[in-house]
Parts: C-alpha cells; structure tokens; sequence
C-alpha cells in the first residue's frame, strides 16, 4: 500500500472508490446529509450489487444483514442474510468491532451516523491468508424512516473457483468517519495499491 497518514488515499480497490462515489454523488443530488435508498439508482448500483450487503441494526445495537450479496456469499461460503454481521468474526475480530465503535461515538455523540472503512484477512478453505475491503456507508429506509447501513466488500486478491473465506479475522486498518460531514481527503484512490494492478489484469 502507499501513503498512510490519515490524509493520504487510503482506498485499494478501484471499485471501491466507484462506489463512495455513488454514494457522495447521491447525497449531493438530493442535498442531504444522508440519501434514501431510492436516492441511488438502481443502474448505478447494479455493477455492484453481487458484492453490496445491507445491514439493519436491531434494538441491542447489532447489525442484521437484511441483504448478502451473491458474490459475497459465494466468498464466503454462505449466505448470511438475516444473520448477524459478527457471525463470520472470530472472538478478537468483534471485541475490536465494539471497540470501534464505541470510540466513534464517545467522539461524535450517540446520534452521529457512521462510515467505516476497512482492511481485513481471512482464511480460505484452502488454507490461504487473503485480505479485503470494506467501505459501509449509511442510507435512510424510506418503509420506516430508519437509518440502515449499505455495505461494499471486495477481496482484494482473486479467489480460486470455490475457494471461500472460512474465518475472519480482526481489522488489520480500521477508520471511522462521521458520514454527515464532507468527504474525507483519505477516502479516495491509494495510487500505489496492488489491487490496481490485479484488478487491471481481470479487466
């Protein structure tokens, strides 16, 4: 990876950058802090769609995916909608989500809407240590008025035909952001991210 102050371009997948796009793009269309759902189209979600989760957090705080795309079930293994979203974690990998978490909000306040942005490993079933993206983004459900949390995650090395993540491990970067406020100078293209080249060669 390239620079890695809190300012430099942090993202490492092209098209995870695509999508932060889409989503600041939306939010300015419609001039709010946070879009609807209906506020993304549904073409400009499409080339994401195998890859998006979307994740609704319970009345105990925990996020249930309402939605597991068929890219990232194929990843992992399973389909996880209507599971909880620390189910594929290890033990360390939620004490460090909680963690997180709380330190957003002791620094924003409980109400203060959240982007996070993640690196992290896994093992595969066939043995090997992989790393990938994450980027959650909050969106607001019209049917309830509720905040919900839309979710793109990308490996960021290419998967062997039913090669699939078995365990997740803690976040090797995590950064939290307040998503109501403008975009982050970091949450743009890393220039030197080997997913450029990988990704590059499956185009």
């Amino acid at each position: 990876m390239g620079g890695s102050s809190d300012i430099d371009p942090a993202l490492q997948s092209p098209k995870t950058v695509s999508f932060a796009d889409l989503w600041y793009r939306a939010r300015a269309d419609v001039k709010t802090s946070v879009p609807a759902k209906t506020d993304m189209p549904l073409m400009g979600l499409a080339p994401f769609m195998s890859n998006l989760a979307m994740l609704k957090h319970e009345a105990d705080g925990r996020a249930r995916y309402t939605l597991f795309g068929t890219g990232l079930a194929a990843a992992f293994g399973q389909d996880l909608t209507g599971q909880y979203a620390e189910t594929p974690m290890n033990d360390e990998a939620r004490a460090k989500l909680e963690t997180v978490l709380t330190e957003f909000y002791n620094a924003h306040g409980r109400d203060a809407l959240f982007g996070r942005w993640t690196l992290s490993k896994a093992r595969t079933s066939t043995g090997r240590l992989i790393e990938f993206e994450n980027l959650a983004l909050p969106y607001r459900e019209e049917s309830d008025n509720s905040i919900r949390y839309i979710a793109y995650a990308i490996t960021l090395t290419t998967l062997d035909f039913g090669e699939g993540m078995v365990e997740r491990f803690p976040d090797t970067e995590t950064r939290m952001f307040n998503a109501e406020t403008d975009r982050p100078d970091w949450l743009y293209q890393d220039p030197e991210s080997p997913a450029l080249i990988i990704e590059a060669n499956v185009a």
